[in-house]
């Protein structure tokens, strides 16, 4: 991911748990998040279908919106 953004302005953490969503009617997926520097690692727990570059991927804690940023490369989905 490129230039992720936080609504408290900084990651939870060095490496956290969140559910994720890639596209508006995606349900949602748990994964484990690496912040790093100027982007995230993301890990699904499962394999997801259709992560794609270019999309929105926003990351949640429950209801609460957390941030995210844009899908840059998909790689294997496997934490």
């Amino acid at each position: 991911m490129i230039a992720p953004s936080f609504v408290s302005g900084a990651p939870p953490g060095g490496r956290f748990r969140a559910t994720a969503r890639v596209r508006y009617h995606h349900p949602g997926a748990p994964c484990a998040v690496r912040a790093m520097k100027d982007r995230l690692e993301v890990a699904f727990d499962t394999p997801q279908r259709s992560v794609t570059p270019g999309q929105a991927l926003v990351l949640y804690d429950g209801d609460e919106v957390l941030g995210g940023g844009w899908i840059e490369c998909a790689g294997a989905s496997r934490s």
